[in-house]
């Protein structure tokens, strides 16, 4: 069988590593890339391309980055001649004329167990509920947000200290695993597709309720849990908001950001925190320092 073409619709780091790894599975020819436009960073707002647009130019891969999906850039995509398009963590509504252009299908990966946590936070939301297991499912794309039949998936283990960095690490690579074995399938069109169970669908918040605003947990609340009333709930809170944009609180009118904690027992353990403009410092470093505010 000759290879697949493939156009890969990604943005952030962890999609590029997953690009990175499509483009070594045999019978498969990444042929093009869409992405998000570039966008400033840093403090001289620099503009930037995307993680997964930096790793298609390092390859020499055809980079689109629209601002909107138009029919005039699926006529470019279609001189790609793609076979399958495969969407991870893209970032924008696929219309429905791009879904239907590749000759084996659109096909999506979706960080969560479809179909509970639909929608733009799964990996912050199964924290924050505390969920035992997660995983990677492979769908084919309909014009609903994460709502097309299942093809594959893959649970892993949540634990109880993971914060979304570690988190999406892991799914990155259980997502990598999974496409390694599947990819070959999609392009052979043998694959089966299961109809989701909507009676057991649920969806995310969306990506703009998450903020530093919404990362803010009253000292209150955090020096309840160091004694052991709702530890539970107020570390998972802490780790969903973890490292990105950053569990924080006010002690008095200092800010601080807290950094890392654990669990001992039924009781919440602060590890790390950090002030404005310094460096993570052990909470016991910090209570030396500030005897009087704990």
């Amino acid at each position: 069988m000759s290879a697949k073409n493939l156009v890969y619709f990604g943005s952030p780091d962890f999609s590029a590593a997953i690009l990175e790894a499509a483009a070594t599975v045999p019978g498969i020819k990444v042929v093009g890339v869409v992405t998000s436009p570039d966008k400033p960073v840093g403090r001289k707002q620099i503009m930037t391309p995307s993680p997964v647009a930096a790793l298609a130019a390092r390859y020499d891969l055809p980079v689109f980055k629209p601002e909107k999906l138009t029919p005039e850039n699926l006529a470019h995509l279609k001189l790609l001649k793609p076979d399958l398009f495969l969407v991870v963590s893209y970032g924008k509504i696929i219309p429905s004329d791009y879904l239907t252009t590749p000759a084996r299908g659109t096909f999506n990966l979706h960080f969560s167990l479809l179909p509970k946590y639909r929608g733009a936070l799964p990996i912050s939301e199964v924290l924050k509920n505390g969920e035992p297991e997660t995983g990677i499912t492979l769908m084919v794309m309909d014009e609903q947000i994460d709502h097309g039949p299942i093809i594959s998936q893959e649970k892993i283990g949540i634990d109880i200290n993971d914060n979304c960095e570690i988190l999406t690490n892991k799914l990155t690579q259980a997502a990598i695993t999974l496409l390694t074995r599947d990819l070959p399938v999609l392009a052979s069109g043998s694959f089966r597709a299961v109809p989701q169970d909507e009676a057991a669908a649920t969806v995310t918040p969306s990506i703009r309720s998450r903020s530093r605003a919404s990362a803010f947990l009253p000292w209150k609340q955090i020096k309840a849990a160091l004694t052991g009333q709702d530890a539970l709930t107020t570390h998972n809170l802490i780790r969903s908001n973890n490292p990105d944009p950053g569990a924080w609180t006010k002690i008095d009118d200092l800010e601080l950001k807290i950094v890392k904690t654990t669990l001992l027992g039924a009781q919440l353990i602060i590890e790390l925190v950090q002030l404005p403009g310094k460096s993570p410092i052990s909470w016991a470093s910090f209570a030396a320092g500030h005897p009087s505010l704990v």
